[in-house]
């Protein structure tokens, strides 16, 4: 535990506005003394420590400072606890670690955040409307209270999501507006600014970001009303293009799950269209792209475009119920793929998916 005694004494001095001097001449030591303990060079004397406090109207704990790192402390420890949860992929637990820090730090922003988090992760979505009021307190609190910007970046998005599933338009276009420009985001700037190895990584993250996006965008806009499943296809069948462009080598690591949920929606709309051959490649797709998601969770990755990134489990955290294999069985249990459902194929691509599901 760090002990901070001399930043601790420089400010109640000031504060109490008497020199170095006054309080040496207090305690019956040299100011020379006093001097060495706020440059750091030194600690008073175990026994001058009750005095010092005294004169201070504080608690030798606070002096010290040693309440404030035991904070941190206990914090840090929830913070080591719950990515290790998360990783496990136990986000009840780790909903139940943060209901317990925010017992004991109801004013923390950190722990605020990671609470409002671990309720998102961890309650079933459409939000039950229980649940959407907690997180939107939890989030309006970070935007009055917090100036940390991933914070305030986390609450916004969750807010709007929230008020999106209410049906509630207006809130969640309140604080859609109230997030970056792709003109002018973080990364971008970033990616721009920094050189050498960490700008080079610093890009990688930002196209990997990109093509993340421009595939979900694509997959959002045909799940509104209006596309055939021929125009539904095509936006599926990009999403995986872009995927693949960036991996020519296959090693994607978690970054599989999307071209997996890509290759399901479009053994989906196939299916709708009675092509019993499209729906069993598409489902063999995706079910190759899910075994990889499932397996190479913690990777470096090589191809050309992302070689300086290393995948991080932890910032994939999801209220997936298993993995990437588990969503693709529930999902190959739909009405829709009865008609192909006796295929030995159809047969082959569940015992592979089985193999890895946890």
């Amino acid at each position: 535990m760090e002990i901070n005694l001399k930043d601790t004494l420089r400010t109640l001095r000031q504060k109490k506005n008497v020199t170095q001097e006054a309080l040496a001449a207090h305690l019956g030591i040299t100011q020379q003394s006093v001097g060495k303990w706020e440059r750091g060079e030194g600690f008073p004397d175990i026994t001058l420590l009750p005095r010092i406090a005294l004169y201070f109207d504080v608690t030798v704990d606070d002096l010290l400072d040693v309440g404030k790192a035991r904070i941190e402390e206990k914090i840090q420890a929830y913070m080591d606890e719950g990515r290790r949860l998360l990783r496990m992929k136990q986000n009840e637990e780790n909903l139940a670690l943060w209901e317990k820090a925010y017992g004991e730090f109801p004013n923390d922003c950190r722990v605020v955040n990671c609470l409002m988090l671990a309720i998102q992760l961890a309650v079933a979505q459409p939000y039950a409307k229980e649940d959407a009021e907690r997180i939107i307190a939890l989030g309006e609190r970070i935007l009055q209270e917090s100036t940390d910007t991933a914070f305030r970046e986390n609450a916004i998005m969750l807010l709007c999501a929230v008020y999106d599933s209410l049906g509630d338009e207006e809130n969640a276009l309140r604080y859609a507006d109230m997030g970056g420009s792709i003109r002018s985001t973080r990364e971008k700037l970033r990616a721009k600014v920094l050189k050498g190895n960490i700008g080079i990584g610093t890009c990688q993250s930002y196209l990997a970001t990109l093509i993340f996006h421009a595939a979900q965008a694509a997959e959002e806009m045909v799940d509104k009303e209006g596309f055939s499943p021929e125009e539904k296809i095509v936006a599926y069948q990009f999403g995986i293009d872009l995927f693949n462009l960036l991996f020519p080598d296959g090693n994607m690591g978690l970054y599989a799950g999307n071209p997996s949920r890509s290759a399901f929606h479009m053994a989906r709309s196939y299916a709708e269209l009675g092509d019993a051959e499209k729906t069993l490649e598409a489902l063999a797709e995706s079910a190759k792209y899910a075994m990889i998601a499932s397996t190479d969770q913690s990777v470096q990755l090589t191809a050309p475009l992302v070689n300086h990134l290393k995948i991080d489990p932890i910032i994939w955290a999801s209220n997936m119920k298993g993995n990437y294999c588990n969503y693709i069985l529930r999902g190959m249990d739909w009405n829709v793929f009865d008609f192909v459902r006796e295929d030995e194929r159809f047969r082959r691509i569940v015992e592979q998916l089985k193999q890895y599901a946890e």
